[in-house]
């Protein structure tokens, strides 16, 4: 069987990703505390215009030496993720007069809770502007950057980004964010980020596989692909996942068709994310090996997109590999035996068949411990065999012939061979088995040889023979109770204690010593008359 390939360009690379600054109307609960500052992935940007973004900026006023600012990564981290390399913070500052500035950045993890986790302290950047370190009354944009910074935030952690500007307090300040005209934002050094983790292939019936046969049905002839795709800032974060697929002779059969996201629930946050999409194939599909490429790209990628006609970096991709085929249906035959290998008649067989459906309907065996199935596909088929209620064998086969598979169960034979007092062994005795809770699994008369066989699950069991016979002209009436642990195939040795009787106590005995003693008295009585005749 060949086995699928996966491949991903992911290769733990550090990525420019970009944060921007945004205003909530409604304050989010982030590090332990309620904020309205937050900051994500995207560019839904709220002051579009100069008079709201005048009006909305962060403001110092003269008199007070310093403007500073806090902002959250919201919502919080879906997934484990680390920053390695130059953090920045670019934030478009102005003030009421042409001044020099001090610029303080500040990073930490925080959790739900309030804690903190990790603190960079405060830190000196390197800046980069067009004036330099000073501010001025018109706007201008600062890079604040923090070079060999690292660490690793955990998931449901959020990130928090503190700046301050000092300008001295004889100028007021402002900061802008939140605006197409002044996007305020950080850009951090990820080594996570959207990515596909594993790609699968299904059959029409919803079965995992790899192989696929022109020669199916129309309904039949699909293949149903699954991605799952991960993203450490959550599913908003995912701007698109789609697939192309290459036959053998390198045509496109699917290209760039967009993937569709199946999970449901809190997918804006969640961290694993399933995306699937459908090829229906002609009856004409090439033969061999088909090629499915998965790409995944994330808001920084689709707005890279817009600005450079290209998703580069932030695209990633997972290759995968399935086989188009010639189906072959078989006809399989399963044999079911007992621990000694002979076949066990009208035993109960539950199918489970490759796409995991559950047959609620048993089969039952032949005479000859048989059971057919016809006209299937090969795969993985589940048998549960059940013997008197009891599973006795549970298994899967992969068919690929049409057999025989034979299935040996934890069915014994138990020979109960039954015999008088005397050692002789008895014909005819009932045998009867229970089970411990009073059940009863089988009834039969021993044979001439004083044997019956039973095929039972292993177990506790009680045995009862019963013997009704007439011995010297009496009705002889006998059983006897036993007990017996199954684990293997044996035998068991039953003795009638009361049979036979001594022979004095029947009634033919009886009539044997009566007429003996009438024969006996009458023959006293001839002598005796012929003695006393005169002579």
């Amino acid at each position: 069987m060949e086995y699928p390939i996966v491949r991903s360009a992911y290769l733990n690379t550090a990525k420019p990703m970009e944060f921007y600054f945004h205003y909530s109307d409604l304050p989010v609960n982030v590090a332990g505390l309620e904020t309205k500052f937050i900051f994500n992935t995207t560019r839904a940007f709220r002051f579009l215009t100069q008079e709201e973004a005048y009006a909305n900026s962060f403001y110092k006023p003269v008199g007070l030496p310093k403007i500073a600012v806090d902002f959250y990564l919201y919502p919080n981290l879906a997934g484990p993720v680390t920053f390695n390399g130059s953090w920045q913070v670019f934030i478009w500052a102005n003030a009421s007069a042409y001044k020099p500035a001090t610029f303080t950045v500040q990073f930490r993890e925080i959790t739900v809770g309030g804690v903190v986790n990790w603190d960079s302290g405060l830190i000196n950047p390197t800046i980069t502007s067009s004036i330099g370190s000073y501010v001025d009354v018109p706007v201008y944009c600062y890079n604040l950057t923090v070079p060999n910074l690292a660490h690793t935030f955990n998931a449901g952690t959020t990130i928090h980004v503190h700046v301050e500007v000092n300008v001295g307090s004889s100028s007021d300040t402002r900061i802008w964010y939140d605006s197409p005209l002044y996007p305020t934002k950080v850009i951090l050094p990820a080594q996570d980020y959207a990515r596909p983790a594993y790609v699968k292939t299904y059959a029409f019936d919803g079965s995992e596989t790899t192989l696929f046969y022109y020669n199916w049905s129309e309904s039949q002839r699909k293949v149903i692909v699954r991605v799952n795709v991960t993203d450490p800032f959550g599913g908003y974060d995912i701007y698109r996942v789609n697939m192309t697929i290459i036959d053998p002779n390198g045509v496109h059969v699917v290209d760039n068709m967009d993937m569709v996201r199946t999970s449901d629930g809190r997918w804006i946050t969640g961290y694993a994310h399933i995306y699937e999409a459908n090829w229906s194939y002609p009856s004409s599909a090439a033969l061999g090996n088909h090629t499915i490429t998965v790409t995944v790209i994330d808001n920084n990628g689709f707005y890279r997109e817009k600005e450079t006609g290209s998703y580069n970096p932030f695209i990633e991709e997972a290759t995968y590999t399935f086989t188009m085929g010639i189906i072959v249906y078989y006809n399989p035959a399963f044999l079911i035996t007992d621990d000694t290998g002979a076949p066990l008649p009208e035993a109960q067989v539950y199918i489970t068949w490759p796409n995991g459906t559950v047959e609620t309907l048993p089969r039952y065996t032949s005479a000859k411990g048989f059971i057919n199935l016809t006209h299937i596909l090969p795969g993985n088929y589940g048998l549960t065999v059940n013997w008197k209620d009891v599973i006795v064998a549970q298994t899967n086969i992969y068919v690929n012939s049409n057999g025989p598979y034979t299935i040996k169960a934890k069915v014994y034979r138990l020979t109960v061979q039954v015999y008088g007092n005397n050692g002789a062994p008895i014909h005819g005795a009932y045998i009867i088995i229970y089970t411990q809770s009073g059940t009863g699994f089988g009834l039969k008369t021993s044979n001439a040889e004083g044997k019956a066989v039973f095929k039972l699950p292993p177990g506790n069991y009680r045995i009862e023979a019963h013997y009704v016979s007439s011995y010297w002209l009496s009705i002889i009436t006998t059983s006897t109770t036993d007990q017996i642990s199954l684990t293997s195939t044996t035998s068991k040795n039953i003795i009638l204690k009361d049979y036979p009787p001594p022979l004095w106590t029947t009634t033919g005995f009886l009539m044997l010593i009566i007429m003996l003693i009438a024969i006996t008295s009458a023959i006293t009585l001839v002598i005796y008359t012929t003695h006393k005749k005169p002579r």
